[in-house]
């Protein structure tokens, strides 16, 4: 999605809340959490989910993908908080459509989703989990870019505590659904990905790069 594209997808947008969006997402120096994750999340929702809502929930879910990385900065622990604020301060919705954003946007921090909305929010967050390996390994060498401040001791340590993390968490149920597979076929193949990424970040390669290339 490029600079075009960002503009044109959050036309209708309130004005304030569209030039956030548009300065975050058109031009963004981010490897993973760009513009081009914004338009995977939307293509599953439009592919997977969105016969299935209502024009309210649709509305929703569209608001949270782009405003649930709006605020993104590696070092801050309240990422998803700070995004939330931002679009609610902007937006003028009825407050129960307020609240169901905020859950959703929320959710993404730890990734565990009460509700249905926030659920399928986290599952097409999280859905590049179960990509092909190659697809994979591309990720996770961007959000070893997306982190590359940190030393490599110190960015293996929290990325095997984040991969454990998620390994522990249910994956992906209702987008395997969605999908018309089984409920965990998207689980088995995400945590597979995330073993490989473990067992790789484990080895004694002298880089980051160098173990996931």
């Amino acid at each position: 999605m490029n600079a075009e594209q960002v503009r044109a997808a959050v036309d209708d947008m309130p004005a304030l809340l569209r030039a956030v969006v548009i300065e975050r997402f058109a031009a963004s120096d981010l490897a993973y959490h760009n513009a081009a994750h914004i338009a995977h999340m939307l293509d599953g929702l439009d592919r997977w989910f969105a016969a299935e809502l209502t024009p309210r929930d649709d509305r929703i879910l569209r608001y949270a993908i782009w405003l649930h990385d709006l605020f993104y900065d590696v070092e801050a622990p309240d990422n998803e908080r700070r995004s939330a604020d931002i679009g609610l301060a902007l937006l003028r919705w009825p407050e129960d459509e307020r609240q169901a954003l905020e859950a959703c946007i929320m959710a993404t921090k730890g990734h565990v989703a009460e509700g249905r909305l926030p659920a399928l929010l986290v599952d097409l967050d999280l859905s590049i989990l179960a990509a092909e390996r190659d697809a994979y390994r591309r990720y996770a060498l961007a959000i070893r870019d997306e982190y590359r401040r940190f030393p490599d001791a110190a960015y293996r340590a929290g990325r095997i505590r984040v991969l454990t993390g998620l390994k522990e968490a249910p994956l992906l149920a209702r987008l395997s659904r969605a999908m018309g597979l089984a409920e965990t076929a998207l689980e088995t193949r995400a945590r597979a990905n995330m073993a490989w990424e473990i067992d790789r970040l484990s080895s004694d390669a002298t880089t980051v790069e160098a173990a996931l290339g």
